[in-house]
């Protein structure tokens, strides 16, 4: 019988990932998997913690994980992370932003099935409608992107979008040498369709409301598949019910799932409006390559820091 030497840290997984994510896992030590880390799991001794956006690791969840050694956010973003907080306890900190090509790609379906009235017209074939005439869309070569944050993400929408023909304009104060930058309110005022890739933090919280959109031009377009809180959704619903706004697109709501909240929920009604529920970049390939980074940081993770507790496998 081969005796192996195994890492005895305990890893909290509150996510999902393929069967294959979890039997690799093993290797590196005792692996929990929770949909989402209520008062009745026992999380004293988890020393490895991933999660996603939906969990928050705040001051109230770190008081139950007194072991806890690294934290994994398989995101982009990090808003539900206190990581100064895990950097005064000492807690390592990774987070594995894989989706910017599936994020962009996103985006860009927005854009076309805008364009084209796709939606608009699948919903009138399903009621038997046949209303051709009424279903004029508009071409997106040489109309105008506005692209608010020029991260990872933004990089690559400006990319597809430049592909399709579009022009692009971009808004990001914290980026140097842009030629294509643009003041926030240069951008809404020349852009069809606008769209937001900025973190959620104290600064950009509200930062697209009623102001904003009023200097949109009328009949654009505006996306958001960054956080719920950045764009104003009073304000946009206002604006959609004014005729201000010829649509939206949103993957993201200030609460999620967005149904218990009234304004939210008359949102994702508005037939002007096209709703996903945080799922625009949750695509096959994304899903794998956030398991494979998750693993390669517990990997690294283990070699480095040998747990005192470590077991036999035979």
């Amino acid at each position: 019988m081969r005796v192996k030497q195994v890492s005895g840290f305990k890893i909290l997984v509150v996510d999902d990932f393929p069967r294959e994510f979890f039997d690799e896992l093993t290797k590196y030590g005792k692996v929990v998997k929770a949909a989402n880390v209520d008062e009745g799991l026992q999380l004293g001794d988890v020393d490895i913690l991933v999660v996603r956006s939906k969990t928050k690791v705040d001051k109230e969840l770190l008081n139950r994980m007194p072991s806890l050694k690294c934290v994994i956010s398989a995101t982009h973003g990090r808003d539900h992370v206190d990581v100064d907080r895990l950097r005064e306890r000492g807690v390592e900190f990774h987070d594995v932003p894989v989706q910017s090509r599936d994020v962009a790609q996103g985006v860009v379906a927005y854009v076309l099935a805008h364009a084209t009235k796709l939606v608009v017209g699948d919903g009138l074939m399903k009621r038997g409608e046949w209303k051709k005439g009424e279903l004029k869309g508009s071409r997106i070569a040489g109309k105008t992107l506005g692209i608010i944050g020029y991260g990872r993400i933004g990089r690559e929408v400006a990319k597809m979008a430049s592909a399709l023909g579009m022009n692009v304009v971009v808004y990001d104060p914290y980026v140097e040498e842009v030629k294509t930058a643009a003041a926030l309110d240069e951008l809404l005022e020349a852009s069809d369709f606008v769209t937001v890739h900025v973190p959620f933090t104290k600064e950009t919280k509200g930062m697209i409301g009623r102001k904003e959109i009023s200097k949109m031009k009328d009949g654009a377009y505006l996306i958001n598949t960054a956080r719920g809180g950045i764009v104003d959704e009073g304000a946009l619903l206002e604006a959609l019910r004014q005729g201000k706004l010829g649509g939206a697109a949103l993957d993201v709501y200030a609460r999620q799932p967005p149904f218990n909240n009234e304004t939210a929920s008359e949102l994702v009604r508005d037939d002007r409006v096209i709703a996903t529920p945080h799922s625009i970049a949750q695509t096959i390939e994304a899903i794998e390559e956030k398991g494979e980074g998750v693993i390669r940081i517990i990997k690294d993770y283990v070699r480095k820091h040998p747990s005192n507790r470590n077991r036999l496998r035979c």
